[in-house]
């Protein structure tokens, strides 16, 4: 039960980021300024780690699991800021760079799957 509870919490952590960080993938929208687009990002992590600290509260993780929530959230946004790094340093980003962050978030989302059988036996 606590891996179900420990995963399911993950996901929707994780979902939140993998987001696209451009609402709509407008091709005419591309590029985008760097600046915007980062702000954009950086402000999607901290909304999904306002909803990650809400949703540890309200099932009153211990404090070994809430830890462990939160590691997992610091790395797949270390790995989504890394990405978006790249995508920014020329100063525009482009619709595929764009991708690429959002492929970065959703590759790490997929380690934690629906409940596999077995899973709390």
């Amino acid at each position: 039960m606590k891996t179900t509870l420990i995963a399911a919490l993950a996901i929707a952590v994780t979902t939140a980021i993998a987001v696209p960080a451009i609402a709509h993938e407008n091709p005419q929208d591309f590029p985008v300024p760097a600046a915007t687009f980062q702000r954009h990002v950086e402000h999607r992590i901290a909304r999904a780690r306002a909803r990650m600290e809400e949703k540890i509260a309200q099932r009153n993780l211990p404090d070994a699991q809430a830890q462990e929530v939160r590691a997992h959230f610091d790395s797949v946004a270390a790995s989504v800021q890394a990405e978006m790094q790249k995508a920014v340093a020329d100063g525009t980003v482009t619709l595929d760079e764009a991708r690429a962050v959002r492929a970065v978030a959703r590759q790490l989302r997929s380690r934690h799957g629906h409940h596999q059988q077995g899973d709390d036996a």
